[in-house]
């Protein structure tokens, strides 16, 4: 009987491992918001990074993954793969050619969808694409983006 029980708790743990996801990486949640002083939180209060003053996107740990140029490009931070450009209308456009729009109210928006917030208090409603591109398990390009980041 032990043994049975043994094998089957066996047989479960393998098939776990065999059909288990990657789990995203740490930097990415559902709904992210961008707060008045930089910091980026997930639905939970979970920061989940932050965005500094000279435009550098930074992870938890504090790792710079992204950069916002004063010209509107956004790259990750090694720049290779742009990952788009931040729009005069403050709209961003991917490079797969996908807009992603911040409403005056803070919403940001893709497809008419909202993935993220961005606090009245925070400077600058455009970084709501950033918010999008490089935190949100949303954005369906995130694993491209993710790539470029890890190189």
């Amino acid at each position: 009987m032990k043994t049975t029980i043994i094998a089957f708790m066996l047989m479960i743990f393998a098939c776990t491992l065999v059909y288990s996801q990657d789990v995203p990486p740490k930097h990415r949640g559902m709904h992210p918001r961008l707060t008045a002083d930089g910091k980026v939180v997930d639905e939970a209060g979970k920061q989940l990074g932050y965005i500094r003053n000279d435009g550098k996107i930074c992870d938890v740990t504090g790792k710079v993954i992204g950069i916002i140029a004063e010209t509107g490009n956004v790259t990750t931070a090694n720049g290779k793969g742009i990952v788009g450009v931040i729009q005069k209308d403050g709209s961003f456009k991917t490079k797969e050619g996908h807009v992603v729009t911040t409403d005056p109210d803070g919403v940001v928006k893709v497809a008419g969808k909202m993935v993220g917030h961005v606090d009245q208090g925070y400077k600058n409603k455009a970084h709501g694409c950033a918010l999008h591109c490089f935190f949100s398990a949303e954005n369906e390009h995130a694993e491209g983006i993710d790539k470029g980041i890890d190189q």
